[in-house]
């Protein structure tokens, strides 16, 4: 039995308890990457994508910049912030003219990847 079935089997136990109270939630299981995630009952899908963006943001802000890929993702994630940031809103001037420059850099970055 892998940690993760471990994990899951502890767990098991509460949360069907929670369930008995009418606390109602989402599990999601990526065996893959020994991750469970456990959402609320509200949990909006932009919001968990939101949640999920930030864990590869921590990584695009805490790779060193002189890794090849780092452009890619850093530039990426930015404009995947913006465009969760303004789901349900209309995205500015300013931030349409920031994606821009973002795509630019991204295809710098790509260009040197070429060479």
């Amino acid at each position: 039995m892998s940690n993760i079935d471990k994990v899951l089997d502890a767990t098991k136990a509460v949360l069907e308890e929670l369930q008995k109270q009418n606390i109602f939630f989402k599990v999601s299981v990526d065996k893959d990457a020994s991750i469970v995630r456990i959402y609320g009952e509200g949990s909006h899908h932009i919001k968990r994508a939101s949640s999920g963006l930030g864990e590869v943001m921590e990584l695009a802000y805490t790779t060193a910049e002189h890794h090849p890929y780092w452009a890619l993702l850093y530039n990426a994630t930015g404009i995947c912030k913006t465009v969760l940031d303004e789901w349900e809103s209309e995205l500015t001037a300013d931030q349409i003219s920031e994606m821009s420059w973002r795509c630019d850099e991204i295809k710098m970055a790509l260009e040197r990847l070429e060479k």
